[in-house]
């Protein structure tokens, strides 16, 4: 494990986010998750460093930017800012979680060439090019990097890319790493990199049968598998050949390895839980979105810079039954490509069911099969989607879409700190299919920042981080924001 050098930032009360999970096959289903990224993955919470030096943006503004820290249960992770205008709020302690590209602003087509310049800045740059004295040549850099000269220099290179910014460390060395690698050695790396360890979708249907798929992608060498649950030493996991898979898979594991579970016949109606787990080293260029269901609780978007090797899991569920009846399942994934978010419902019973998507319509599924819903949904607008169905069935997806970043950093009102986007989920509409083409519905806009003192930027060393109005803390753009009614130290920006 990696120990993470930077600045300490002021300690504040802590208000964790909690996510519940949400079965499936007709059962009760209690809380909230997230649409971004189905079938779990790292989930992580922000720490209160950050490795970095001064930035000037814009020939404007000053911030301080470079490496984040995020903890997970194992390990931790570095990581980069790629989500300029928006901040993260620490007094929540914000919790991220592992997702595709599909679900950030690097998943639209107009992005892709971006995306693979980032990629290539990440494996070419610092933490991933630990040889500080090899960098610093690789960059005609006079003299030697620091650490936080190689930090501030990759994020001011990362900004141009993902946000559009002319960011120029203060620091020439800095400015010299950062001037190498958005040059002409850049050619990008176009491939996105393999998940830690995801698994889903939720599956139902009758016992004797297989109950499936269920798709499996891991970076790891190795994936363990697990089932608990009712029956659980009578359920056998299945190949998509029908072949008995074992307790582990051995890798590199193909892409979307399916997985099955065989129910015998006449067993008892009920469900159990198919586990993965794995020891894996995060694969550098992975995004990370908050978990914040608010806008005064959603921090920016974050790239996977470095990692530990960290212990990951995740689960999916199944659900059985003999009798007759209409056995309900769905998923939500944000497709940035579509401004909205996708709600998959499944059927795996024989009977056709009604399912009400809330907000959008009504769908039919007929057995055995999958219809699918595009909700259209505002960049850095809240969704909360609610599925329910036959037998009791409900599941609902909460999050805040983002799909673009913004293009100024957020100046928070004099009240309770927000990144500047806020309005409740759309009123879509919409035609169920296996396409991913509706028909768009009016979506409902970000509000506009507040109206409060302006934020100043930037911090020394020598001068502490104030959290001033309304006791919030909150690092905007990889920079670190504060509040003060007076002209501070660290240049022209008064508060």
């Amino acid at each position: 494990m990696f120990q993470m050098q930077g600045r300490s930032l002021p300690r504040i009360a802590t208000v964790m986010l909690t996510t519940s999970l949400a079965l499936g096959g007709g059962l009760l289903a209690a809380g909230a998750a997230a649409a971004a990224a189905p079938g779990a993955g790292v989930t992580a919470v922000v720490e209160n460093t950050m490795l970095g030096e001064k930035i000037d943006v814009d020939g404007g503004s000053t911030v301080e930017g470079g490496l984040f820290t995020l903890k997970t249960s194992s390990g931790e992770l570095q990581t980069y800012c790629i989500d300029f205008g928006n901040p993260v709020y620490l007094d929540s302690q914000a919790k991220y979680q592992e997702s595709d590209w599909k679900s950030s602003s690097l998943g639209r087509k107009d992005k892709a060439q971006d995306a693979s310049k980032i990629r290539w800045i990440l494996e070419n740059s610092y933490p991933q090019v630990t040889d500080l004295e090899k960098l610093s040549k690789d960059a005609a850099v006079d003299g030697q990097l620091s650490k936080e000269d190689a930090a501030a220099g990759t994020q001011a290179a990362i900004w141009k890319f993902s946000d559009g910014k002319d960011a120029v460390p203060q620091n020439s060395k800095a400015r010299q790493l950062r001037d190498y690698l958005i040059g002409d050695k850049n050619k990008g790396i176009a491939a996105e990199p393999k998940p830690s360890l995801t698994l889903a979708p939720d599956v139902s249907g009758k016992s004797g049968s297989k109950l499936g798929p269920f798709t499996l992608n891991s970076s790891a060498g190795q994936v363990k598998l697990a089932v608990n649950g009712n029956s659980a030493d009578k359920i056998k996991v299945l190949d998509k050949d029908g072949k008995p898979v074992g307790d582990a898979l051995n890798g590199p594991i193909a892409k979307d390895t399916q997985l099955f579970l065989d129910v015998p016949a006449g067993t008892p109606d009920g469900g159990a839980v198919l586990t993965a787990s794995a020891e894996t080293v995060v694969p550098s260029g992975r995004v990370f979105l908050s978990e914040g269901y608010t806008p005064e609780k959603h921090s920016q978007t974050m790239i996977l810079a470095g990692s530990s090797k960290l212990s990951v899991s995740a689960n999916a569920k199944a659900n059985w039954k003999q009798g007759k009846g209409a056995l309900i399942d769905s998923i939500a994934q944000v497709e940035c490509e579509n401004s909205g978010v996708r709600v998959s419902v499944a059927n795996g019973g024989d009977e056709a069911a009604t399912v009400t998507v809330k907000p959008g319509k009504d769908l039919t599924v007929q057995p055995g099969k999958t219809e699918s819903l595009l909700l259209t949904v505002a960049n850095k607008a809240a969704y909360d989607i609610t599925v329910t169905g036959p037998n009791g069935y409900t599941n609902n997806f909460k999050g805040i879409l983002d799909c673009k970043s913004a293009t100024t950093p957020v100046t928070p009102s004099s009240g309770p700190s927000t990144p500047g986007a806020s309005g409740a989920p759309t009123t879509p509409a919409g035609t169920p299919s296996k396409s991913s083409s509706t028909a768009p519905a009016p979506a409902v806009t970000s509000s506009a920042p507040g109206t409060g003192g302006l934020a100043q930027t930037g911090a020394s060393s020598n001068t502490p981080i104030l959290a001033g109005v309304a006791g919030a803390l909150v690092i905007a753009g990889g920079a670190a924001v504060f509040f003060l009614r007076r002209r501070g130290r660290h240049g022209g920006n008064a508060a």
